[in-house]
């Protein structure tokens, strides 16, 4: 086989028709699809693909597209840095390549090479390649770009990669690259935070290049657009401790936090207000009770928004108000601010029933965060609140959620029944589910269920109720759950019924 394709690739090479060359082109396709491992283990060893990089300089669009899939297939039989040590100077050609096809074809095999920690310092040793893919971050072509990125991220982890990137030619090619246009600079920045949350050394390195600074100084943009992109960057920092520290440190947060109390001066807050709730939304879930105590205009603001029940941005609110409640510590922050929960979930209940479907949905998926809790963690203490806030939504909060279950649009329908899994889940709501007239017989009925993703949260409901606390259930219904399990999601009864008759 090995002796097969390299001959094939030296008549290739002789060819000077386009056509033919891509008919050679399409029998080693399909040869390459077949190979077992020694083939495989033959034509790494033996043959030489360099003939195949000369032809890349076609205009013909398609036949260049041939060829990246024949590189791409053999690249597949090597290991990425054998690729590397092989062919370096044409891969060091090819980043620049006219076609994206070439371009993101070479630039994968280098990512290839730094995803293993032990294989990157054959990239740091070649400074010009690491400008090469630095510049290419400014690529027209997204995919191009994108992998350049996950590129210098990867070399950014890597703590002799992290001294080269923020020195000499490569530090002065991200600070070009900053000052070509916004879309280019955020492409800089969301690389240098991936590598400032990597490592305490990232964070340094990072902060001692300026590029950070340059990054809060955008916070201060007339722009409302070009703050809002610099907040979802700064949010992924922010989810580090050391991270948060270092923003709380230079001022950011307090700089955010004046944003919102200052909202209503600002004719295009609304458009900035979704991000800062995303940001301490973020945060808050995993550090609730240093933002609750350290920036409570921010707590205030998020209710007051949904008490507003301002369409523009109740979806993010409710995200934020999510994000905080799905841990038992946020829970807890929550509970502390007395009334103002039962008035969010009254607010939640009325959005629930009233409000177009996709902030319906956003409603129901969000009280679902607010009222789960893992099995590990249910005790007294937290069940009695997740009850005591499910009661106060509305005079009948379970009946609410069964209409829901049963309306006939599969999205509604759906968003209602996992609500219902976190309800099923808790001996409260189990005890609830029990006394609820029908509710029983309507879970356990699959013939109702017609759409695949209502059918497995429907089944997700029965999982928990499997698990339900003894004497809630009577033995009769708790055998039925179980066989209900056991059969599966998508069990259909009708076809069982069927089989039987048939083999009478």
């Amino acid at each position: 086989m090995a002796e097969w394709l390299q001959l094939k690739i030296v008549r290739f090479g002789e060819l000077s028709s386009i056509e033919e060359r891509k008919d050679i082109l399409s029998e080693i396709k399909i040869k390459l699809g077949n190979l077992n491992n020694r083939e495989s283990e033959q034509i790494a060893r033996n043959v030489d693909f360099s003939q195949l990089f000369n032809h890349l300089t076609s205009i013909d669009r398609e036949f260049v597209d041939q060829v990246c899939d024949i590189l791409k297939a053999l690249f597949g039989i090597l290991e990425p840095e054998d690729v590397y040590e092989r062919y370096s100077t044409e891969i060091s050609q090819l980043i620049i390549h006219p076609a994206a096809v070439v371009r993101s074809l070479v630039l994968h095999e280098i990512l290839c090479i730094v995803s293993d920690p032990s294989k990157i310092p054959l990239i740091l040793r070649d400074v010009s390649l690491m400008v090469a893919i630095i510049n290419k971050i400014g690529d027209d072509n997204l995919m191009v770009a994108k992998c350049a990125m996950c590129i210098m991220k990867e070399i950014g982890k890597n703590s002799n990669g992290l001294q080269i990137l923020y020195t000499g030619e490569p530090l002065r090619s991200f600070a070009r690259l900053l000052a070509k246009n916004d879309t280019i600079s955020f492409r800089i920045y969301e690389v240098i935070v991936d590598i400032a949350k990597s490592s305490k050394e990232g964070l340094e390195a990072s902060a001692q290049s300026g590029f950070l600074n340059s990054l809060f100084d955008t916070l201060e943009s007339e722009d409302i657009l070009l703050q809002v992109n610099a907040l979802e960057i700064l949010t992924q920092l922010a989810l580090t401790e050391e991270g948060l520290s270092y923003l709380e440190q230079q001022e950011v947060v307090r700089k955010l936090v004046q944003k919102i109390a200052q909202a209503n001066e600002n004719p295009l807050s609304n458009l900035l207000i979704p991000g800062l709730m995303k940001f301490f939304g973020n945060v808050a879930r995993y550090w609730p009770n240093e933002i609750f105590s350290k920036y409570p205009v921010v707590v205030s603001a998020l209710f007051e928004v949904i008490e507003s029940g301002d369409q523009t941005i109740l979806g993010v609110a409710l995200d934020t108000l999510g994000h905080v409640s799905m841990r038992v510590e946020g829970k807890y922050a929550l509970q502390d601010l007395r009334d103002a929960m039962p008035c969010a979930l009254k607010k939640i209940a009325e959005v629930i029933q009233g409000m177009p479907t996709a902030l319906r949905i956003h409603a129901l998926n969000n009280l679902a965060l607010i009222l789960d809790v893992q099995k590990a963690e249910q005790d007294n203490r937290i069940l009695s609140l997740t009850k005591s806030w499910f009661d106060s939504m509305c005079d009948d909060p379970l009946g609410m959620i069964v209409a829901l279950c049963r309306q006939p649009f599969a999205d509604i329908r759906q968003a209602g029944l996992e609500v219902m899994a976190v309800l099923a889940s808790q001996v409260w709501g189990q005890e609830y589910i029990s006394s609820y007239p029908g509710l029983v017989e309507f879970l356990l009925d699959r013939n109702i269920e017609s759409f695949k993703e209502c059918k497995e949260a429907k089944y997700e409901v029965i999982k928990q109720l499997v698990e339900a606390e003894q004497d809630i259930f009577d033995a009769n219904i708790m055998q039925r759950f179980r066989d209900f399990v056991n059969q599966g999601p998508h069990y259909n009864e009708i076809d069982t019924e069927v089989a039987i008759e048939g083999g009478l």
